[in-house]
């Protein structure tokens, strides 16, 4: 079973998604590098995924969130529940953060590793 036939059989949607908070589907480790969850909605791979890029990007640029916040047009708490799990990234804020650092956020192939 894949990982979105697993969501869909535990009855995820859009509105469900918006109440997930990422790093509580980890089955081991610490966010954003530890393991996600057997069954754990896709979001969650995606939310792993983006704090991950966003943790080198900072640290490749020197840039802390505060910074970030204030170049991104953020609050820096938005940036931080982005790193630390504790929110979805919406597409606004991703896109800013994408344009404040030049780097693209979201993993291009995040649909194939899924599909396996």
């Amino acid at each position: 079973m894949t990982t979105i036939q697993a969501a869909a059989t535990m009855g995820q949607d859009d509105d469900m998604a918006r109440e997930v908070i990422p790093r509580d589907h980890l089955a081991s480790g610490e966010w954003p590098t530890g393991q996600i969850a057997v069954g754990a909605p896709p979001v969650v791979h995606l939310c792993q995924a983006v704090a991950q890029t966003l943790t080198r990007s900072m640290a490749e640029r020197g840039v802390g969130v505060r910074e970030l916040a204030r170049l991104a047009g953020l609050s820096h708490p938005t940036v931080l529940g982005l790193l630390k799990g504790t929110s979805l990234p919406g597409a606004q804020s991703v896109l800013l953060l994408e344009i404040a650092l030049q780097k693209p956020l979201y993993p291009a192939d995040l649909f194939r590793r899924l599909g396996d």
